[in-house]
């Protein structure tokens, strides 16, 4: 197998210069959710110059498929790309790293020939930021003969490959997220306000009540809002107003908990006003990432030879705070992201500066060790039946674990 590796990281290091002239398009060029065509058609353009054709998804128009397949039977596993960028920053999370470390490590397979057991899967997937894409692909049963799922994620100045991590921990924020809608009635608010029904006064409410909340809940908790609609003039009573709320925990069944408080407020805060109360969900809520410390071991014993300064893992804290719909395809099946440094220094995440970082020369070069890392964990898996099996055993212990 080593040899092996040799002849994939040969194929990495020659894919080099067209990798990051990939990720520099895709960054010059952001493209928010479910809009990436750009970025797919340069990742296409990229994909057929090496013979190799990409499949569309249908309805998914900026999802696709590309396989490399062994000659014999084996696992299946996936390699998750990420393209899209946030609205008005771009790629201040870096999604440009997570295309080119998949994609790289993918192409990395063609050095073999074939030689090597079962199948690499390159899937595309969109909309990583506030639209589910991944959720999308598995309501599509993208991922039903996918035996395992590795991907990527740029992370400040720290490359952490989580070894040691206790059972129902999970590694990323769960979300749930809705939009509260209260309709009113309008009247003059000097004239006749008694004949009015303030929709505003509900959203405060609301917001007052989740303020009540927050003392009440687990510290990994995070209830975020805004008022998207607070009437059209002073001297009116406002008929209609709303708040966008998203709420995070580390575990899916807490913000689940708290989805229902939240929506119980809600329907409080109608009672005590008289406004209707209409929610309204516009975005898939992303579950916590499974940890997997058997692919985490596997990788961190790649990476130590490779050209990449590693961080040792922190006490007492666990991947990010942040949330992810790879977290629902860690719930299907063992997964694992490598995430690695884009800085020398510390950089926030959905920052200008973490945009700037995305294409530093240290961003670059850490993508490449980390194609090597993914690519060589992927082929330890499919060749070493021991390795594959303790993956999925512990994925089962850990999603069954209560």
């Amino acid at each position: 197998m080593v040899k092996k590796m040799e002849q994939i990281y040969k194929e990495i290091d020659n894919l080099k210069n067209d990798l990051i002239d990939l990720s520099l398009q895709i960054h010059s060029n952001p493209e928010i959710k479910w809009q990436e065509f750009s970025a797919v058609k340069n990742i296409e353009t990229l994909l057929n110059k090496y013979n190799i054709q990409i499949n569309k998804v249908k309805d998914l128009p900026t999802a696709f498929t590309a396989s490399i397949k062994g000659n014999s039977k084996g696992p299946v596993i996936a390699l998750l790309a990420e393209y899209d960028a946030l609205p008005g920053i771009g790629h201040a999370c870096g999604h440009n790293l997570i295309a080119i470390t998949n994609i790289g490590a993918f192409l990395g397979f063609l050095a073999l020939n074939g030689n090597f057991p079962g199948e690499i899967r390159l899937i595309g997937t969109p909309a990583e930021e506030g639209g589910g894409g991944k959720i999308s692909l598995l309501d599509k049963n993208f991922f039903d003969d996918v035996d395992i799922s590795l991907s990527s994620h740029g992370s400040s100045n720290t490359t952490i490959l989580w070894e040691d991590v206790p059972m129902g921990t999970g590694m990323s924020l769960a979300t749930s997220k809705a939009i509260y809608e209260f309709h009113g009635k309008a009247s003059h608010a000097a004239i006749n306000p008694d004949q009015g029904i303030n929709a505003l006064n509900a959203v405060i409410m609301l917001f007052n009540g989740i303020d009540s909340l927050r003392q009440h809940v687990k510290d990994d908790t995070r209830i975020h809002g805004i008022i998207t609609d607070g009437g059209m003039a002073p001297n009116i009573v406002p008929d209609f107003a709303a708040a966008d709320i998203l709420m995070r925990s580390r575990s899916s069944s807490y913000v689940e908990y708290i989805r229902e408080k939240i929506d119980d407020i809600a329907k409080g805060a109608a009672l005590m006003t008289g406004a209707e109360l209409k929610i309204r969900g516009d975005e898939p809520g992303y579950k916590h990432v499974i940890p997997n410390t058997t692919m985490a071991k596997i990788g961190k014993s790649i990476l130590d030879e490779l050209e990449i300064n590693l961080t040792s893992q922190p006490l007492n804290r666990f991947g990010s705070g942040a949330s992810t719909d790879f977290g629902n395809v860690s719930h299907e099946m063992p997964s694992y992201a490598f995430n690695f440094a884009v800085s020398k220094e510390p950089v926030a995440g959905h920052s200008t500066e973490m945009e700037k970082a995305s294409i530093s020369d240290l961003a670059h070069n850490n993508a490449i060790a980390i194609s090597k890392g993914i690519s060589a964990t992927a082929l330890t898996l499919l060749e070493d039946a021991d390795q594959f099996n303790k993956s999925k055993l512990e994925f089962e212990k850990r999603k069954n674990y209560k």
